[in-house]
């Protein structure tokens, strides 16, 4: 029945029009003129382009655009609803970090050359006085670097524990869940270092969350001096810390109140 059928459908007269190589997918193609032989199109010529494979190549780079775009709002959402950040600092960027003097600029560039060489096992501590612009710059820098693709975590160290503490007792997210995000991301910004109270129970949790993170990037912000900090973590802690970490201090005027 069906080589019946095929008997009596026409098939288009071709000609062979060239051949070439694509520029777009550098395949080998060969163009032919086809003359439509039956149907309200009969005798229509048109030119294909057999071998040719740019629209294949176009679809799957849409493909893959729409799921790189899929995979940001997942990283956003994943900041937004894992992260502790005060409400001052959720709109913080580098383009909005107003270096208005010469030392602001150049903390603005070292943090730009951090993020120019990231390799998701340097770490940064900013450390200096209140007011310094060391958060600002910790959440622009995890901001970008999430731009690149990159999975990034933002958290107020005083925050969290209270919040680890709060999971003891109500629902949404555990303990465990919210240590493994805080473990896996390629970047974590570990805010206000020593404004914490100092109980065993800290400094234990906190060496918990030091040791997961070993040998992946994290940003710290302090603004406690190095003897002060080394006090109130212990050791065990401010070694650790201190394992694989470049010092940026930044002592100065309140960046908050330079304008005046």
């Amino acid at each position: 029945m069906m080589e019946s059928i095929r008997k009596h459908i026409a098939s288009p007269e071709q000609k062979l029009l060239q051949t070439f190589v694509c520029e777009g997918c550098h395949q080998y193609v060969s163009q032919t003129e086809l003359i439509i032989p039956s149907g309200p199109r009969a005798g229509e010529r048109v030119v294909a382009n057999y071998g040719c494979r740019c629209e294949d190549i176009k679809l799957a780079e849409a493909a893959i655009q729409k799921q790189d775009h899929l995979k940001q709002g997942q990283r956003k959402h994943n900041f937004n609803y894992y992260s502790l950040i005060n409400n001052s600092l959720r709109e913080a960027t580098l383009e909005n970090f107003h270096a208005s003097d010469s030392e602001l600029k150049q903390f603005k560039e070292k943090a730009l050359a951090y993020i120019q060489s990231f390799d998701g096992k340097q770490n940064l501590l900013f450390t200096g006085n209140y007011g310094t612009g060391k958060s600002h710059l910790s959440v622009s820098i995890t901001k970008k670097l999430m731009e690149q693709g990159y999975k990034c975590l933002f958290l107020s160290l005083p925050k969290l524990l209270t919040k680890i503490k709060q999971t003891y007792n109500t629902k949404g997210v555990t303990e465990d869940e919210l240590l493994e995000e805080i473990r896996r991301v390629d970047l974590l910004a570990l805010d206000d270092i020593g404004a914490e109270q100092q109980t065993d129970w800290t400094t234990s949790k906190l060496f918990e969350i030091l040791d997961d993170r070993t040998g992946k990037a994290t940003i710290y912000t302090t603004n406690l001096t190095s003897a002060a900090l080394k006090e109130h973590m212990n050791e065990r802690n401010f070694s650790r810390m201190m394992d694989n970490t470049n010092v940026i201090v930044m002592n100065g005027s309140d960046y908050r109140r330079r304008s005046f």
